[in-house]
């Protein structure tokens, strides 16, 4: 990386700025902090329920018992190890199709089975506006869905309303407002 880095931090504080910051070491510990918390809330794996424990289990279901058990401990392993090895896996590659016109958006889309947890942090981000004004829209928005009649609404369902608000503007019709 070109910048950011201890070096630019030592300059930093010998030119008197005694609050400069290793930007890349933060955005690390950013990083780490986002994939564990992805991490320990992702989907189950398919074929995860437990069975209730019946004593007349045939033998079938005392091996698949067992498999299940030694299948737990492999994930429970997993989830020590998961997130980080993915982010080495993903630091430690240099993707060949990845360029400067690169729809970054579809490349996290046919990539995600390759890096879940990655993938889902980026199709997340990634659907963000940058720019601030439409932000200030949504915001703005958001006046004419938190009335007194819509005041029982969770923070899910506001926020759903809001970007459902943003997105399709005028073409939403308000079954409310009947």
């Amino acid at each position: 990386l070109s910048w950011g880095g201890p070096k630019e931090q030592a300059a930093e504080i010998a030119a008197g700025n005694l609050n400069a910051k290793n930007w890349q070491d933060e955005a690390r510990k950013i990083v780490e902090r986002t994939m564990a918390h992805y991490y320990d809330n992702r989907p189950p794996a398919p074929g995860t329920k437990k069975s209730a424990g019946n004593p007349s289990a045939s033998a079938e279901a005392r091996v698949l018992s067992e498999f299940d058990k030694h299948r737990e401990t492999l994930l429970a392993d997993d989830a020590q190890e998961g997130w980080a090895s993915e982010l080495r896996r993903y630091l430690g590659t240099m993707e060949r199709d990845v360029t400067k016109d690169t729809d970054l958006i579809e490349w996290w889309q046919n990539h995600a089975l390759l890096y879940p947890t990655l993938g889902r942090i980026a199709l997340d981000v990634l659907a963000s506006q940058a720019s601030s004004v439409p932000c200030e829209r949504l915001f703005s928005g958001t006046k004419q869905i938190a009335v007194d009649r819509r005041s029982r609404l969770g923070p899910v369902v506001f926020e759903e309303l809001a970007i459902m608000n943003s997105a399709w503007g005028p073409e939403l019709y308000d079954m409310a407002a009947w």
